[in-house]
């Protein structure tokens, strides 16, 4: 083989391991971008989840006499709609009572890929979030 011939062989070779190389780093930066946007949308879904829980506890309350339901009560009122069985765009959410208080909390099913952020809200209706690492938020993280 005649060193030219070789040395274009070589750096044809080189030329399209590059190629291959930008075309994964760009599918790598596609794949991230749209990570980011799922999680936007599933983070945007769970606190409008959240509020229409809070809604639906608001109306429970004035048409119980007092008393808070249950994620179960709230859906055989009517008052809120549960496709997914406690569960939401990649959240699970889980809504307890206490005599005159209620909390709902909203975590990602799979932290880092469904969500970072972990929301919570109770009957005072502000709403909580923070990137708890898939713990459930608290009413002492910062308002969302």
């Amino acid at each position: 083989m005649r060193p030219s011939f070789a040395r274009a062989l070589l750096l044809g070779l080189l030329a399209a391991v590059a190629a291959c190389n930008q075309q994964q780093a760009q599918q790598s930066v596609q794949q991230a971008q749209q990570s980011v946007m799922v999680t936007a949308a599933n983070e945007t879904a769970a606190i409008a989840r959240l509020r229409a829980i809070a809604a639906a506890e608001a109306r429970y309350q004035v048409e119980s006499g007092g008393s808070y339901g249950t994620l179960d009560q709230l859906i055989q009122k009517r008052y809120v709609n549960d496709p997914s069985q406690g569960k939401l765009t990649g959240y699970r959410f889980e809504v307890q009572v206490r005599p005159g208080s209620f909390q709902v909390t909203a975590v990602p099913e799979k932290f880092g890929i469904t969500g970072n952020r972990s929301f919570y809200v109770d009957e005072s209706n502000v709403l909580h979030a923070a990137d708890k690492k898939g713990a459930p938020a608290t009413v002492s993280d910062p308002e969302a």
